[in-house]
């Protein structure tokens, strides 16, 4: 479980919105997040522990060097245990920011400290309004972002933004050496066992080991809660192998992504 495809997670051409070359594009609506059916891992901001406790166990997983949180949503390789048949997500489960906004995503220019928003080309979620006349338009009549993709843009800069505040945090986890490496052993109702590795967690034991000073640092920026709520997180293993019951029951698979 690593996240060294340059590629980001689910994107696979990834073009940056251009007025005059894509003005003739729009939004098709779907509450469909079959995208995801192979994930194991979806990404998250810190400020997403808080929702993702309720629902997901959250660990980190290694991404080039450094520690990246992400929530856990399949227990076997390939198998997305949080999506419907009809691809929506289970009811009253946290969406983790990263899906809800495919296909659009934060791209910075080659020496630019400008970000551009761009789209994945194939995820059959943008057409030519000329196919699909009842999509929602990427831009309106003076090139400005419409009312449907505006609210994407604010969501790809928020979570951008989240994500560049985690780094201080995810730094002192891996300065401090609190993080050590885990794995859950599984066994599943038709007898096969399954071993899902590759994470790291928090040991509970070096954390309350810290320094004083450390803890009082950390206290005043938050990150205790973070903590906190990533070790309260492990509790939803068991949730998981519930929802892989009730999904085996059901018969049916994660739907195909498109």
């Amino acid at each position: 479980m690593s996240t060294q495809n340059p590629m980001p997670l689910f994107y696979r051409k990834p073009q940056i919105l251009r007025f005059e070359e894509h003005k003739g594009l729009g939004l098709v609506a779907k509450n469909d997040f079959s995208f995801s059916s192979n994930a194991t891992a979806i990404p998250l901001s810190v400020t997403e522990f808080m929702p993702a406790v309720r629902h997901y166990p959250i660990v980190f997983i290694d991404a080039g060097g450094s520690p990246a949180p992400v929530a856990i949503v399949g227990l076997k390789q390939g198998h997305n245990l949080m999506l419907e048949a009809d691809g929506s997500w289970a009811p009253h489960a946290y969406v983790p920011a990263y899906i809800r906004r495919y296909p659009f995503i934060l791209v910075q220019a080659p020496n630019e400290d400008t970000r551009y928003l761009a789209y994945d080309s194939e995820s059959g979620r943008v057409k030519p309004l000329a196919e699909v006349p009842d999509a929602a338009p990427i831009f309106n009549d003076d090139g400005t972002a419409s009312k449907v993709v505006e609210p994407m843009l604010q969501l790809c800069e928020a979570y951008h933004q989240h994500r560049a505040q985690d780094t201080a945090f995810l730094k002192a986890l891996t300065d401090t050496d609190i993080l050590v490496a885990r794995h859950v052993d599984m066994e599943f109702p038709d007898k096969t066992r399954y071993r899902l590795d590759g994470f790291s967690v928090i040991d509970p034991e070096r954390y309350r080991n810290l320094p004083a000073r450390t803890l009082k640092q950390w206290t005043e920026k938050g990150w205790t809660d973070a903590a906190a709520l990533h070790l309260a997180s492990a509790q939803n293993w068991g949730l998981l192998m519930e929802r892989n019951r009730q999904v085996s029951a059901n018969g049916h698979d994660a739907p195909s992504r498109h």
